[in-house]
């Protein structure tokens, strides 16, 4: 059999499995436990690799799909590898793709030859196939590959998850092979462990896996939609399945407590962006729990962030400095609070690797757990994503749902806030719903995203008890369900999905939720064409796509035309977060009456239109029209400004000439 590139020794294990060993790679000796820098791109966003090398990190992660992309492999085939790319002389550790590939959703064709995608810098059709992803690693000529495996969301039933297993299996061995029968670099090659959250098919995995000579094992599949619990014991089940003279490295976590409780379960080897992302968004981490640096109480510290950290940034800055540059958004503050928290992450390995050594694990991890588990969990393992969403935490602590793709964030300024806000208090829905009728009030959700608007108006009807008078159905058009999926993955980030998860989980399964006078039901598809499978009038739109820029096919004219015909006409309003002139521009021209909605927080206003001119609270004024009239942007979102446009503005009733001027409203803006 051939020597392994890599040797692994355990020094010492505990009862619950947490082990303290070395790995020696072709560029030196690493001790385990240990976290992997994220050097993506062959760098850690914002610091240098000296600086990272400072930390103690003894190997970093660097990724294979966006390093095929750019630079390409002939650069790293002419400068003999990512180490001298880079200036790094410490080991290298590169992932196969194969989560990239998961995350690219609808934009990739997965075979069993491989994964075939689009570039994003130039439209390129790229095939991905176990080979290919093998022979790209050693052009970067990393220390440890990664085989290339098929990822799909923890959340998928078991038929789905099996065959994404037994494909990986598949893929593994054509990995093993190209790196055996190619072998010019001596590098070793890691497996990943498949098998989502069903622990038979995670026994099954590693029996099938370590079969073979592999040099390490990952677990993969993990933190990517299933809650804490279950991310902790399939870890802890999978660990315990694999050799203990060979490593074992779970992918993508995570928060300092998942590593706690990782480590406790017998892995050696980690890596996370949450290091440099919460350092970005303004959080810092600490022994004693984590901190959000836009809290006004670090105005007057002088303290630094963490008094146990020995790091360049405790040593010369104040959390007062770091709260003034977080609050100013320079910057440096993310540069600073990356390279603390870095800094934390390697301090807490070697804390947790000598409490293992010397024997007194189990004090050790009770004191850990007690101060580093948050009372509130400012963020999931490892941000997960689904598809092309994932979730974050917004400058104001909220948990939100956020596109990978066009980088919108829904309801930024907190789903829950902003969903009452305007949608809930705006209409005044409990007053309709105390209206005495048969007929149920009627909602369209024209982008259902992560229920929260649908949620909220459920919990308005709920919380009136015997005061709601009438029935409440939601009918909802959405192009993509992973966005709610995503969210009922956090309970801790979206607790107001919690009292409706059954109803959530029914319409994702079903597509329809009925309980008593409740009725709720969901469209998949181009909402433009779904739009006409929603039978009958509604007595409140929410219109709550992605922006313009980035769905322009659903703020044109005619959808917003085609959307008046589904309100009545009597009493119908339509809500949206838009306050942009030619968002009003077009509802004008769909027929509705517009004015000035509500303010979000981190919008100014919003929409409000009605079919009818007396239900507008704040109708667009006089000097609305005299703006607009003065404007360099007249028209609607896919109308420029011109005589079609003029006309149905100046003869809108909103606005027509009544003998002495325009038949305006008296409001002003």
């Amino acid at each position: 059999m051939k020597k392994s590139p890599i040797q692994y020794t355990m020094l010492a294990e505990t009862a619950s499995g947490a082990r303290a060993g070395t790995l020696q790679t072709r560029r030196g000796l690493v001790e385990t436990p240990t976290f992997m820098p994220v050097a993506t791109h062959a760098h850690v966003r914002t610091l240098t690799m000296h600086e990272v090398a400072e930390t103690g990190a003894g190997i970093c992660l660097a990724n294979t799909y966006h390093l095929l992309l750019r630079p390409g492999t002939e650069v790293f085939d002419r400068v003999k590898g990512i180490h001298n790319f880079m200036k790094w002389n410490r080991g290298v550790l590169t992932d196969s793709g194969g989560f990239q590939i998961f995350s690219l959703s609808n934009e990739r064709d997965i075979t069993e030859n491989g994964a075939k995608f689009r570039s994003p810098f130039d439209n390129q059709t790229v095939l991905l196939t176990p080979e290919s992803s093998i022979a790209t690693q050693q052009s970067i000529d990393s220390d440890i590959m990664m085989v290339l495996d098929v990822c799909v969301p923890s959340t998928s039933n078991e038929t789905i998850t099996r065959d994404a297993m037994e494909r990986t299996h598949r893929w593994a061995l054509r990995s093993l092979a190209q790196r055996d029968n190619h072998d010019r670099t001596g590098q070793a090659i890691f497996a990943i462990v498949q098998g989502g959250v069903f622990p038979e098919m995670r026994t099954l995995s590693a029996q099938t896996l370590t079969a073979s000579p592999f040099d390490g094992f990952a677990i993969g599949g993990l933190a990517v939609g299933e809650s804490r619990e279950l991310l902790y014991e399939m870890t802890m089940h999978t660990a315990k399945q694999l050799p203990k003279d060979k490593p074992r490295y779970l992918m993508g976590v995570g928060t300092p407590i998942d590593l706690v409780e990782c480590v406790n379960a017998g892995v050696d080897m980690f890596d996370c962006i949450i290091p440099g992302k919460m350092g970005q968004q303004g959080y810092a981490y600490t022994m004693d729990g984590t901190i959000r640096m836009l809290k006004a109480d670090h105005r007057h510290v002088d303290d630094p962030l963490d008094k146990t950290c020995i790091c360049p940034v405790c040593k010369n800055y104040s959390r007062g400095y770091i709260r003034h540059l977080t609050h100013g958004s320079h910057s440096l503050a993310g540069r600073l609070l990356t390279q603390h928290n870095l800094w934390h992450y390697s301090q807490l390995m070697r804390r947790m690797r000598t409490a293992i050594l010397e024997n007194r694990w189990d004090a050790e991890y009770k004191e850990l757990r007690e101060k580093l588990t948050p009372a509130k969990q400012v963020v999931p393992p490892s941000n997960p994503k689904m598809g092309d969403f994932e979730l974050v935490t917004t400058r104001g602590g909220q948990r939100a749902v956020k596109h990978r793709g066009n980088g919108e964030v829904m309801h930024p300024v907190g789903p829950w806030e902003e969903a009452n806000r305007l949608y809930v208090e705006q209409p005044e829905l409990a007053k309709q719903l105390k209206v005495v009728s048969d007929d149920p009030l009627r909602i369209l959700d024209v982008g259902l995203g992560a229920a929260a608007n649908a949620i909220a108006a459920f919990t308005c009807a709920d919380a009136l008890g015997k005061e709601r008078r009438r029935g409440l159905e939601v009918v909802s058009l959405e192009t993509d369900l992973n966005a709610l999926r995503l969210a009922l993955a956090d309970p801790e980030g979206f607790p107001f999905l919690q009292p409706y998860r059954e109803a959530c989980e029914t319409l994702l399964q079903h597509g329809l939720w009925e309980y008593r006078d409740f009725t709720w039901r969901v469209h998949v598809g181009d909402a433009r064409e779904t739009l006409e499978e929603c039978e009958g009038q509604y007595d409140i739109i929410f219109f709550d796509p992605f922006s313009p820029e980035s769905n322009p096919l659903l703020w044109t004219v005619d959808f917003a035309r085609r959307i008046k015909s589904k309100a009545k006409h009597s009493s119908a309003t339509l809500i949206t977060y838009s306050a942009a002139t030619p968002t009003r521009v077009m509802f004008l021209m769909a027929g509705f009456y517009v004015g000035h909605g509500v303010s979000t927080g981190t919008r100014m206003e919003t929409t409000f239109c009605s079919t009818q001119k007396k239900l507008v609270p704040m109708p667009l004024s006089e000097r609305w029209f005299a703006r607009w009239e003065r404007s360099s942007n007249r028209g609607a979102h896919d109308i420029e400004f011109g005589p079609e446009v003029e006309v149905a503005i100046k003869s809108h009733p909103q606005f027509a000439a009544t003998g002495s001027g325009l038949g305006l409203a008296p409001v002003e803006d």
